[in-house]
């Protein structure tokens, strides 16, 4: 009987459960998903999301400075106060030695071309020695834009021996061409490797004229011309430069302010999308900064439209305290990535720091800001007067919201500039 008891028992049960789900069957009711899902899947279906999709990675960021500085323009009184006249100029420099080394790439305005002769000379036809090319190289410098009103001061055998010197110290040029090999592709590429990932930028240099003199062959300096700028600066990409630099001799001497023929041209620069920073010369004195619409990607494009002079005998007498004075001038650049190697470049800022030229001091740099603050070099013949009437001259023209006083660090190696030609 009991096991009867348990039979029936059993037996209602399972009618019983039967009738319950029949019921929620016809009520149009389905089976919980929790119930018929694998473990894990149940909060899944509630929210109706998937499986979560693999997040790109980010673009791969690399970020780097490049720095100038004005004239190199080596008068006789300059050259006298170097080691026996020769022209090693690197104990004259040595202030801003801390911002030529600190940029990544440090390019500078080589005003004077080299005499063929190895002999001297001052204005009006300027010659330079191999010396002071040497002297810039182990003050940090990697390149010079060689494109000035002087660079035919000593015909075309100056313009070969300039880029020779250049070339010896592993130094790029452009502005000047030896070939004409290297006025087909007058452009200078300068490479840094940061992270395993390898970073071109091309510097292009160009003047206003020859004062008065004609090079020949006409290919062997770069003249100012907006649509020349644009077609060398796109063949210079398509050569696998990153970033271009423009530096341009234009402007009025001891001015100030940027005249219109300079502001005129900046902006047409700007305009063709080639030229991520331009830096201008010639004026002798700083002129200010500013970022013009239009640049690569329509992202802008900074000038700086004179840093005045790097090193020169020229003083107040010329009527402008400015012309002791000279910026280095640097852009923080940043270069990015994607995950299938598409690329894109721009300039985040521009910064400068003045020095002026203790000229009865044997030329020697003076950091102008740190004198400001008190930090005057042992030796230095300028008064605590004079310091202030400079810096004042300068802050008062140039651009103040760009003013910077700490050198940039190095990101990585030195950058290698590739031969031309």
């Amino acid at each position: 009987m009991l096991l009867v008891a348990i039979l029936v028992a059993c037996l209602a049960l399972a009618v019983t459960t039967f009738l319950l789900l029949d019921r929620g069957a016809a009520n149009g009711a389905a089976p919980s998903a929790a119930a018929s899902a694998p473990p894990g899947a149940a909060e899944g279906a509630a929210t109706g999301a998937g499986p979560s999709p693999t997040p790109s990675a980010a673009p791969a960021e690399t970020r780097f400075t490049i720095g100038y500085a004005g004239d190199v323009l080596t008068h006789m009184p300059v050259m006298d106060d170097t080691a026996g006249g020769g022209g090693d100029i690197e104990p004259l420099i040595a202030a801003a030695r801390p911002w030529s080394e600190g940029v990544d790439l440090a390019l500078c305005g080589m005003e004077v071309p080299v005499a063929p002769d190895g002999v001297p000379s001052g204005y009006p036809v300027f010659g330079s020695t191999t010396a002071v090319v040497d002297a810039l190289s182990r003050s940090g410098w990697d390149g010079c834009a060689t494109a000035s009103n002087h660079s035919w001061d000593q015909g075309f055998a100056g313009v070969v021996a300039t880029a020779d010197a250049l070339r010896a110290d592993s130094m790029g040029y452009s502005g000047t061409n030896r070939t004409q090999a290297e006025a087909a592709a007058p452009y200078q590429l300068y490479e840094l490797t940061r992270d395993g990932t390898t970073i071109t930028v091309a510097q292009l240099s160009t003047t206003y004229g020859l004062n008065g003199f004609s090079a020949d062959p006409a290919w062997a300096v770069n003249l100012n011309d907006v649509a020349w700028i644009e077609a060398r600066a796109r063949a210079a990409r398509e050569a696998g430069a990153d970033v271009v630099v423009l530096h341009t001799q234009l402007g009025e001497e001891y001015s100030p302010d940027p005249v219109p023929e300079q502001t005129e041209f900046a902006r047409e620069i700007a305009q063709t999308g080639q030229i991520d920073v331009l830096f201008g010369a010639h004026p002798h004195v700083p002129e200010t900064n500013e970022l013009l619409p239009g640049g690569p990607g329509g992202r802008g494009m900074w000038v700086s439209y004179s840093a005045g002079n790097f090193i020169s005998n020229q003083s107040e007498d010329l009527g402008t305290v400015l012309v002791g004075i000279g910026l280095f001038v640097w852009v923080d650049v940043v270069v990015t990535q994607d995950a299938d190697g598409t690329r894109s470049a721009g300039v985040e800022a521009l910064h400068w720091h003045p020095f002026t030229v203790d000229i009865n001091g044997g030329h020697r740099l003076v950091d102008l800001a740190a004198a400001q603050q008190g930090r005057v070099p042992e030796g230095s013949t300028l008064s605590a007067e004079e310091i202030d009437h400079r810096w004042r001259a300068v802050t008062d023209v140039v651009n103040a919201q760009t003013l910077t006083d700490a050198p940039p660090a190095p990101s990585g190696d030195a950058p290698v500039a590739r031969p031309r030609g």
